[in-house]
């Protein structure tokens, strides 16, 4: 007779020991992985925005001006929005071939958007316009058409105002690039370093299912205001319903290009007032400088517009 050798294993309570503490570490380890992936992700858009900041420069040195935000009008004279800043970029970042193809000089974009052998043109998902952490799908519709465009992140500053109408459309606003415009660095006054150029853009949550709100890098999508690839300072970031806002699927803020070509991060809880100001038809540059002179407008504001005459007291980075 042999004596029985003992069995060794774990009890059912160790298991559910050892369970519970690897469910810990995850858990612990879960939150730095996504935010190491975030923080890629932002490093990603802020090199898509710096590109657009050297394009702008390098497009100012070439042309004596920065390019429109969008123009204004098609082939027919009429107000439906035509080519954007982005388009007009395209030689400066790399995308010579595409912006020959689409002939922007010769060919209005209502007159692409309805050829079926230029509309894959206006369809291809360009990396350089789309922010990684943004949840943005690759296409849009376009002016409810029925045509698709492909979508973008990045949106121009068009200044405090949104102008709503074929004839208001046509006055001057105050930001770096809005409908029909050519400003010049020269025409900067508040400084190269104190003006916002280009800032991010992404899905609102009210327009999440309603993909002809989403900005797109060919042109806007709409009449008159061109919001699809503008966005006024008028509207607090991060705005959760109002699609002309400057947005970001970035926590805590967003990527902007300043007039200089630099790139910051700006939180949204930076200082955002209107100072009573109608950013609509009524609204004129004069009320929102005289606004601003009692201190009643925010510093987001004031880095909006480009001739302000105001100082930015506060380090806003």
């Amino acid at each position: 007779m042999h004596p029985r050798r003992a069995i060794h294993g774990f009890t059912l309570v160790e298991l559910l020991v050892v369970i519970a503490i690897i469910g810990i570490l995850i858990g612990l380890l879960l939150p730095a992985v996504q935010s190491a992936r975030e923080a890629a992700r932002r490093t990603q858009c802020n090199n898509n925005i710096r590109q657009f900041g050297l394009a702008m420069h390098n497009y100012e040195l070439t042309l004596g001006c920065v390019p429109p935000g969008f123009m204004a009008v098609n082939h027919l004279g009429e107000i439906r929005g035509g080519w954007a800043w982005g388009v007009f970029l395209m030689p400066f970042i790399e995308q010579s071939p595409l912006q020959n193809v689409l002939s922007p000089t010769k060919y209005t974009l209502s007159q692409v958007i309805t050829d079926p052998t230029l509309l894959p043109m206006l369809q291809m998902p360009l990396s350089v316009f789309r922010c990684p952490s943004s949840p943005i799908s690759d296409l849009r519709e376009y002016q409810g058409g029925g045509q698709m465009v492909a979508t973008a992140n990045y949106t121009c500053c068009r200044g405090f105002f949104s102008y709503r109408d074929a004839v208001h459309l046509q006055k001057p606003n105050n930001g770096m690039m809005f409908a029909s415009s050519g400003v010049r660095f020269t025409e900067v006054t508040d400084g190269m370093s104190n003006t916002i150029a280009i800032g991010e853009r992404t899905v609102l949550k009210v327009h999440a299912n309603d993909p002809s709100k989403w900005p797109s890098w060919c042109g806007p999508g709409g009449l008159g205001i061109g919001s699809t690839v503008s966005s006024c300072v008028s509207v607090p970031m991060n705005h959760p319903t109002n699609m002309h806002a400057f947005s970001s699927h970035h926590p805590g803020g967003g990527n902007f290009c300043f007039a200089d070509g630099s790139v910051h991060f700006l939180a949204d809880s930076l200082d955002s007032r209107d100072g009573g100001v109608n950013s609509g038809n009524p609204g004129t540059h004069e009320a929102f400088c005289q606004a601003a002179s009692l201190g009643r407008v925010g510093i987001y504001q004031l880095l909006g517009v480009i001739n302000d005459r105001q100082p930015i007291m506060n380090d806003f980075r």
